[in-house]
């Protein structure tokens, strides 16, 4: 090969890497954890370099205030509506500027804390994400939020790229194993989310595995933590996977969950 065509092909190489992009996002419900486990936790998310953090199981304190404040000082720009005292909510940082969407003012104002729905730019077009976080008990409050949510969707503007995704507190249907305290409308609400162009990435990549994001103290193991994408973003969902570190260190009692999209600028 002579000079002159090694050198054309390195500017190819570079001109395809140019035409690609990266965004890889983590989900994690982090336990609303004191400062110093806030600060162990902040460690652990900024090494994985992650475009966009999603965290659930957050309320105004002084461990969650640390992580939003350290988030922003390392460039993130940080969405945190203040959930009531006795509430929980939702956190979304990006390295890209978001701009809120309309999507919780559709959903019952006693659980907009818990819904967080921004849209990012990619390209010449939109990533909207939108990140929950359910009720953990089984209640008529965990029900509406859950019906309050579809209707939210159904209602919402259809979306080219849409991420949904966070705690979800159900599990799909054929959970291995079986719990039967779970109710039919826990289920219904995983497969009523394909009503509105909306799949489980996870199963999508991984048909046949066994994995769990959260673990009892008697070793029973839970798939709560979900990322849902529109169909159109599901072909650029390249990993989509469950970080079990962060759960071993005690860092939380939920594992984070990863994915990773990969699209074209020209999108």
């Amino acid at each position: 090969m002579n000079a002159r065509q090694s050198f054309l092909d390195r500017i190819n190489a570079k001109e395809i890497q140019k035409e690609k992009s990266k965004t890889i996002v983590i989900n994690w419900n982090i336990r609303n954890p004191s400062l110093l486990r806030a600060v162990k936790q902040t460690n652990w998310l900024l090494k994985t370099d992650s475009d966009i953090i999603i965290l659930t199981e957050i309320k105004i304190s002084q461990g969650c205030t640390y992580i939003k404040d350290r988030l922003e000082s390392f460039g993130y720009s940080v969405v945190f509506p203040r959930p009531k005292a006795d509430e929980y909510g939702v956190l979304v940082a990006s390295r890209l500027r978001p701009t809120r969407t309309d999507f919780p003012e559709k959903i019952d104002c006693s659980f907009r804390a818990r819904v967080v729905s921004v849209s990012l730019p990619v390209g010449t077009t939109e990533l909207e994400i939108i990140a929950i976080y359910v009720p953990n008990e089984r209640s008529e409050k965990k029900k509406h939020f859950l019906q309050s949510l579809l209707i939210a969707l159904k209602n919402a503007s259809p979306r080219l790229l849409r991420v949904f995704c966070g705690d979800f507190n159900v599990l799909e249907p054929g959970h291995v194993p079986f719990y039967p305290k779970f109710e039919d409308w826990e289920y219904n609400f995983y497969t009523d989310l394909s009503k509105y162009q909306l799949k489980d990435a996870f199963r999508h990549l991984n048909p046949g595995a066994q994995e769990y994001s959260w673990v009892g103290r008697t070793g029973d193991g839970y798939r709560y933590d979900h990322c849902f994408v529109s169909h159109s973003l599901l072909p650029l969902i390249t990993k989509c996977h469950y970080l079990h570190e962060p759960r071993t260190l005690k860092l939380s009692d939920h594992s984070a969950m990863f994915t990773e999209i990969v699209y074209p600028k020209t999108i």
